[in-house]
């Protein structure tokens, strides 16, 4: 009733309270949990109030009239709102209204604004309303109930026809019943076709398997143990196939003593039902199995392999489960459950075609045959060898490729089609069975490739609380820390007992940090082996797993070898560190590309007066202001040809802007990463300047002081010896003859200094032209022809055809004079020197070979050196300056050629001069 609309029943009962009471507020007040709200109301404009304020709310706790005679004197309301403000309510008199199940719903109320006295009479007045008010409520709800249930009447008579439910009444104690047309259609029959009915009509369609449970529901029902009766069993159809239905029903006329009379019910065909209901226990019969094997992966993979094939064989109840491997046109059985048939065995090779796997692949995604015999494929080649009559398999794709399949089979037909959730069962467990022969393919393929890997490929897990295991390692374990993978697979300790005490806590702590920054992990550290240690080298990706542990994928390699070739390297750079800052010459290394200083020493720090900082921030233009385009020109060209450049004599400019003459040359590097890098060695050459000076100076002194006298020495000695004095003894004669000698020599020998001096200094000039080679070489000879015939050794010259060589003529017979004399003077009396030639690569190579002892092993290193002189076999020397050779030396470098030997001791030697050929115009 509450929040409906005024009705004039009950306004009534309120106009004739306010009248008959004269008070100006009038109510019937229903009262919930929150407010009273007012379904009839006199005096008053709002429709309800709070309860918590409410005079009403009082009322109803009591059964009989609750009356104040003045609320501003009563303690319970002088501070209510509905008495300190409108509607000033001073005078209260409330009568409860009850229900007809007695329950108080609200009041017949009258209300004053000015205290009063309620008497006796008044009290019975205002209950005799509020009975009025409880019957009008009593009439409304039984209108209510009334039309409740002609609309439960209506949609009950509608939900009969609408779900078309047969029903039925059963007279208990007589038999007798009453079925509708519906009842006898789900049967398949007409009520016609099945009077007379009773009870035994029921009994007679009922399948006998489900009477006695249908017995035991009823006798519960009759003895109080239920309320109802509900019962679904099978009831056989006129076609002869079994419906099942759903009988509800309930007694609801008893006999005087107690027994059931009559009972009414519904008859329902719940057929689809109990099949979509036996689909889903199936279906969730195959989720449970296929749920139980993903979440239990304890075992290996023949024992997982092997609990699924059993569940499937119990599940599809067929006596044969296998799990095939294909290979081209191989069938090889790798698993089996079949109990019943023991000659069925793993390893077991057939040929695809005599299989029902070859169906399979010819037909797609599953193939499932029931009855063999019956089907299209029963002149098939697999049915006449196979013999099996009911069939059902999936294939098993392993990386999107066929591995195998899996196949559940019987020789018994299986007596109903498979089921789509039978189909959908063997494929998702097909695809299940893939996803655990994946890893173990992929796993035998990496423990191939791990085998044939440098080191150990491994997975190290490490759980919060410290301990640790090698879930998987490689057989290089063994190679790396001699042990086996089996030792670590649970407990990882023995491997860190082999690692060298100094280096375990810095492995331990990158372990750690590596862990918890889940980074890179990378070391290096030593391990044992055998007596020694050895260098290894690590590195792991981590992962944090559900239960908190870190897993780390990754590899450790022997690095001992490349370690101490390392520490050697570092050892070297750092003895090489030490040479570059001790060298007494300076070295800077800069950039190829940039010209950018990376390094320099204090060698060269120290001459030039910058700091490091300074020195490197220079161009290379500060410090060689002198023609530097040029040098730079050429240093950049011999390094892109050769490699180094130099030496070149520049003057270095210092910090203070004065100079110092140095000796420049340098080298062209690439370091490891391949940057290209120029070290330049800078020689202070100042010193040598001075002792060069000196050297001049003493040169100078020879040239003009003593050359002069003793050119004169020479000519008077030569005019004495000539006669021009007359005949003088003979002992004066030879004391002549051995001071012209010996001034003859003093003479070669100054002339040789000279000579030497002018070729190192540059100042000899040169004069290149084209000279035929045979000419040259028999002027030479000519000029030697005396000297050879006084020494008695023969000189042949072995004619080729003459050549164009491109040289100065007169510093080439000089150096070819050189030679020729010394093979002569190393010559013994009767021995023969050869001058032969040979071209090759665009230059003429003059060989002068003699028969002498040959250029003792031990002198061979300063042959070409200044004033170096060999001594004879028998110890006595054999005259000359000692600067023949240096001065060749000299002659053939500036003229673009070269001069070398073949000496072996006691078996002569061999001189040779290279000068580039003539380029033909």
């Amino acid at each position: 009733m509450l929040d409906t609309a005024a009705e004039d029943r009950f306004d009534r009962l309120t106009r004739i309270a306010r009248r008959l009471f004269d008070v100006p507020i009038a109510l019937i007040t229903l009262v919930d949990h929150d407010r009273q709200w007012f379904k009839s109301c006199q005096g008053l404009t709002t429709p309800e109030t709070p309860r918590a304020i409410s005079f009403c709310g009082h009322a109803i706790l009591h059964s009989e009239l609750f009356v104040v005679n003045d609320a501003g004197e009563d303690e319970r309301f002088r501070d209510n709102p509905l008495v300190t403000c409108e509607p000033h309510i001073r005078f209260y008199a409330g009568a409860p209204l009850h229900s007809d199940d007695g329950y108080r719903l609200g009041t017949l109320c009258v209300i004053d604004r000015k205290p009063r006295e309620f008497d006796r009479e008044q009290r019975m007045l205002l209950r005799d309303l509020a009975r009025n008010a409880e019957r009008e409520i009593s009439l409304r709800q039984s209108a209510e109930t009334y039309q409740r249930l002609r609309q439960s009447e209506r949609r009950a008579r509608a939900a009969i026809e609408g779900t078309r439910v047969g029903t039925w009444q059963w007279n208990i104690q007589t038999g007798e019943t009453v079925f509708n047309e519906r009842w006898a259609e789900i049967c398949g029959y007409t009520l016609s076709e099945l009077e007379p009915v009773d009870i035994q009509t029921w009994l007679n369609l009922a399948h006998p398997d489900d009477l006695e449970e249908s017995e035991a529901r009823l006798n519960a029902h009759f003895e109080g143990a239920t309320d109802e009766y509900d019962c679904r069993c099978r009831m056989r159809h006129k076609s002869g196939r079994w419906v099942w239905v759903h009988d509800r029903g309930r007694v609801f006329e008893w006999t005087a003593d107690g027994s059931p009379l009559m009972m009414y019910g519904t008859h329902a065909d719940i057929t689809e039902e109990m099949q979509t209901l036996q689909r889903m226990e199936q279906q969730n019969r195959a989720l449970g199995i296929l749920n139980d094997l993903a979440i239990n992966s304890d075992g290996s993979l023949n024992a997982r392999v092997s609990r699924a094939l059993t569940k499937a064989r119990e599940f599809l109840d067929l006596p044969i489960a296998i799990v095939s491997e294909i290979n081209g046109d191989a069938y090889t059985i790798r698993w089996v459950e079949a109990p019943d048939a023991p000659d069925i065995t793993p390893g077991i090779t057939l040929p695809v075609s005599q299989t029902f796997c070859s169906l399979l692949l010819e037909h797609g995604n599953h193939l499932a045959i029931e009855h063999m015999g019956n089907s299209r494929f029963r002149h098939h080649d697999c049915y006449r060898l196979q013999g099996l009559e009911s069939y059902i398999a999936a294939p098993i794709l392993v990386g999107g490729q066929l591995y195998g399949t899996l196949n559940l089979s019987s020789p018994e037909p299986h007596g109903k089609p498979f089921t789509e959730t039978e189909i959908t069962f063997v494929t998702l467990l097909a695809k299940w069975l893939a996803s655990q022969i994946e890893p173990h393919m992929t796993s035998r393929i990496l423990s191939k490739l791990a085998e044939q890997a440098p080191g150990v490929l491994y997975q190290y897990r490490q759980w919060p609380d410290g301990h640790s295991s090698f879930p998987f390692a490689s057989t290089g374990m063994t190679d790396i820390y001699d042990v086996t993978p089996e030792q670590v697979v649970s407990d990882a300790s023995v491997v860190f007992d082999q690692i060298h005490p100094d280096d375990l806590p810095r492995v331990s702590q990158t372990i750690q940090y590596s862990g918890q920054a889940l980074e890179i992990w990378q070391c290096q550290y030593r391990v044992r082996h055998g007596e020694d240690w050895k260098w290894v080298e690590g590195r792991a990706s981590p992962e944090r797993l559900p239960d908190d542990s870190i897993m780390w994928h990754g590899y450790i390699v022997d690095i001992d070898d490349k370690k101490r070739t390392q520490l050697q390297l570092q050892e070297s750079e750092e003895q090489l560190r030490r040479l570059f800052e001790l060298s007494p010459i300076g070295i800077a290394l800069t950039d190829y590309q940039s010209g950018d200083g990376l390094a320099v020493n204090e060698a060269l720090l120290r001459p030039t007066g910058y700091n490091r900082e300074s020195f490197l921030a220079l161009r290379l233009e500060d410090l060689i202001p002198e023609d530097f385009d040029t040098l730079q020109t050429e240093a950049l060209e011999a390094l892109r040809t050769t490699g180094r450049f130099g030496p070149f004599e520049r003057n270095i400019a210092r910090a203070d802007t004065s100079t110092f003459p140095a000796r420049i040359q340098g080298l062209l590097i690439h370091n490891s990463s391949g940057r290209s890098l120029i070290w330049t060695l800078v020689e202070d050459i100042s010193e040598r300047r001075k002792v060069e000076q000196m050297k001049n100076d003493f040169i100078a002194t020879i040239s003009h002081e003593l050359r002069t006298p003793l050119t004169s020495i020479a000519g008077s000695l030569g005019l004495i010896a000539g006669g021009a004095l007359g005949d003088l003894p003979d002992k004066v004669n030879r004391m002549i003859a051995i001071a012209a000698r010996n001034s003859d020599q003093l003479r070669l020998l100054i002339n040789d200094l000279l000579d030497m001096d002018k070729l190192v200094s540059g100042q000899m000039s040169m004069t290149l032209a084209d000279y035929p080679a045979g000419p040259l070489l028999e002027r030479v000879i000519e000029q030697l022809h005396t000297y050879s015939v006084e020494r008695g050794v023969e000189v042949r010259l072995h004619q080729e055809p003459s050549v164009l060589i491109y040289t100065d003529a007169f510093r080439l017979q000089q150096a070819l004079n050189n030679l020729l004399s010394n093979a002569i003077k190393f010559s013994q009396q009767g021995g023969i020197v050869d001058v032969l030639q040979s071209q090759h690569d665009g230059k003429l190579r003059i060989r002068v070979r003699d028969q002498g002892p040959g250029v003792p092993e031990d002198f061979q290193p300063r042959l070409f050196e200044k004033f170096a002189q060999a001594r004879s076999p028998d110890s006595q020397s054999r005259g000359g300056t000692g600067l023949g050779l240096a001065i060749t030396r000299e002659i053939m470098d500036q003229l673009g050629g070269q001069v070398g030997f073949q000496a072996e001791p006691g078996e002569g030697t061999v001189f040779w001069l290279e000068v580039p050929l003539a380029v033909p115009a």
